[in-house]
């Protein structure tokens, strides 16, 4: 019970980072699509709905039932429903991930399908986990179906390593060369590993929980956190597209800068040997860039 009210009280302060940047997204992102505001949405009332039942959960057994030691064997609807939110949460997300894999991968049929057949054997281990679990009354009795607890841990995780993995990879295999690509690509690259890092090691830790104590819920307060982390992955990504532009603008800005510096120190020289009357040729190339394309005019002058 102890490890069950401890994954309570992280969950509940992930949750209200999440309601922090749902309204970041809300006020910042306005002219997103309606699709996108829709998961967000979806998140957030799946989130809402897990911290009514694990409240639900520990209200019961810290404060119901506090002097009834024999009720603390027996499961509670409200502990076992809780895995229906997090369940959904985790397929929408991963979903969401995804498809950009497959839009990055130039519509890879192959790679979207493999991580999507782990999103839906997860999703199905968890529908089957829900309905054989309601049945069952007492926590000896769930540890009897921790073969299927082991399957739903190990699909999530391989699903979220795939992801994050061909991500990396794809933005990587996009650089172009040019600065102001490759630094935006770069920064995409560790803002994905960053936010996708959470969730897997949320999975991989509940799953080696679950291998090292079969026999116990030492799993549970990773299990109640991961819903929330892939809500706050979700809404990290989105609100970080706004960060990263500004990053590659300060970098663009520093470059620019830099510059005009050194056509200023070219400028000084050129008026110094003008005064000795030295003829000189200068070629200069000057190179405009683009997200989508690149310019380049060259010109001559004799002074």
């Amino acid at each position: 019970m102890g490890a069950m009210l401890l994954g309570i009280i992280v969950s509940a302060i992930l949750y209200g980072i999440t309601l922090v940047q749902a309204l970041y997204y809300y006020n910042r992102y306005r002219t997103d699509a309606w699709y996108m505001k829709s998961l967000v949405a979806a998140t957030i009332v799946l989130d809402t709905l897990h911290m009514g039942f694990v409240i639900h959960t520990i209200y019961f057994y810290l404060i119901t039932k506090y002097y009834d030691n024999e009720q603390l064997n027996f499961m509670i609807w409200s502990v076992l429903a809780e895995a229906i939110p997090t369940g959904v949460t985790g397929a929408l997300v991963q979903t969401f991930y995804t498809i950009r894999v497959w839009r990055l991968s130039k519509r890879n049929y192959v790679l979207a399908t493999l991580i999507m057949l782990f999103v839906l054997g997860q999703t199905g281990c968890g529908v089957a986990w829900v309905i054989i679990s309601l049945q069952l009354s007492t926590y000896e009795q769930l540890l009897g179906i921790s073969g299927l607890t082991l399957s739903i841990n190990a699909l999530s995780t391989a699903a979220d390593v795939i992801i994050a993995a061909s991500l990396c990879y794809l933005l990587a295999r996009s650089r172009t060369g040019f600065k102001h690509s490759d630094t935006m690509i770069n920064n995409l690259i560790l803002f994905g590993v960053n936010t996708g890092l959470s969730t897997s090691l949320c999975a991989t830790a509940s799953l080696i929980a679950l291998i090292a104590s079969r026999n116990t819920l030492l799993y549970a307060p990773f299990y109640f956190c991961i819903g929330r982390l892939y809500s706050n992955s979700l809404l990290a990504t989105l609100n970080g597209r706004h960060h990263i532009r500004a990053k590659v603008d300060d970098t663009d800005h520093m470059m620019i800068s830099l510059s005009e510096a050194s056509r200023e120190g070219t400028n000084s020289s050129s008026k110094n040997q003008r005064a000795q009357n030295i003829a000189i040729r200068i070629d200069t190339a000057q190179e405009f860039l683009t997200d989508n394309k690149v310019a380049i005019g060259e010109r001559s002058g004799e002074l």
